[in-house]
């Protein structure tokens, strides 16, 4: 463990070195010293991806989020508190609110129990500093070491957006992959309760694992065919403290060719948006993960450009309700 103040530059810290920051917003490595609003961590593992069939490439996501966030907004000479203007409401938002980037978690090769240790110190010790975490993976599995390190510090709900409910007992023999996160985010004693929305692709075998286990959840075409807002407050809880995981799966094939697993049928990306506004007015956000964005089967970068926008708009309905 550091010193306050110590960049964590040494073999044994957390994060590795970066250059381009999200947004451009002050780059950081001092987390004991964290005073900030938002902090922003990649997080660069792809060894999570069920094999075989599926296809890897997330550890290439942080980077390529970071590239498609300097076309979208540049936060740079505010030092993270400009804010920037929405023409469709009228209003700048954002405004006074700090960000930083840490960068990445360091990932050391393919040593699971010691990667998934430094995704949870990190995201432990940004919610002792009562900052918001949002990160850009990685697979999906990298929720269940984030949400572990944001829930040792507060209990939280977990709303889990994806195509998939990643609630398999194991997969192979494996119990920590993408294809199992949200049960073992479920069978936390630190998670007070999780729901599921947007599914479609869901085996049966899951739908009787989220039964047992209390989790709640919206298919894609009761969010499509419904009115999200109504469906976020039968299954999220009231002035919660939230942990929000993103697969990009979540959305429409068409919309994401960058992604793992993409699946027809999904939600717009004004619906999307229209679900997430929705749990930011129901519970309290402390923490953010947008997965499985995947480089190299995005050759227009328009994935990765949607993956930020996302986090643009629901960081602002964020501070929008604190206000």
């Amino acid at each position: 463990m550091t010193t306050a103040g110590e960049p964590l530059r040494k073999a044994d810290a957390p994060l590795a070195d970066g250059a381009r920051t999200f947004y451009g917003v002050a780059a950081s490595r001092d987390l004991d010293g964290l005073e900030v609003d938002v902090a922003f961590v990649g997080v660069p593992f792809d060894a999570g991806t069920p094999q075989p069939g599926n296809r890897t490439g997330q550890r290439g996501g942080p980077a390529a989020a970071r590239a498609a966030s300097h076309e979208q907004l540049d936060y740079s000479e505010a030092g993270g508190a400009g804010g920037w203007y929405d023409i469709e409401t009228g209003r700048e938002h954002l405004v006074g609110v700090t960000m930083a980037d840490l960068g990445d978690v360091a990932i050391q090769g393919a040593d699971e129990a010691r990667n998934f240790a430094r995704i949870t110190e990190v995201a432990r010790r940004v919610a002792e500093r009562r900052a918001l975490l949002v990160t850009f993976g990685g697979d999906h599995c990298i929720s269940f070491p984030l949400g572990r390190g944001v829930s040792e510090v507060e209990p939280v709900s977990v709303v889990h957006v994806d195509a998939h409910a990643d609630f398999l007992e194991e997969l192979d023999g494996a119990r920590f992959t993408g294809a199992s996160q949200l049960r073992r985010l479920a069978e936390l004693s630190s998670v007070r309760g999780a729901c599921a929305l947007g599914l479609r692709n869901v085996a049966r075998v899951e739908v009787d694992g989220m039964r047992e286990l209390g989790v709640g959840w919206a298919t894609a075409s009761e969010l499509i065919e419904g009115v999200p807002r109504d469906l976020v407050a039968e299954l999220v809880p009231d002035d919660a403290p939230l942990y929000v995981s993103v697969d990009l799966d979540v959305l429409d094939l068409g919309l994401v060719p960058g992604t793992t697993l993409p699946e027809p049928g999904g939600l717009s990306y004004r619906q999307l948006r229209d679900t997430l506004a929705a749990v930011a007015r129901r519970g309290r956000i402390v923490a953010i993960d947008v997965a499985e964005l995947n480089p190299p089967y995005d050759q227009s970068n328009a994935t990765a450009r949607l993956a930020t926008w996302i986090v643009t708009h629901l960081l602002a309905e964020i501070f929008e309700e604190r206000r």
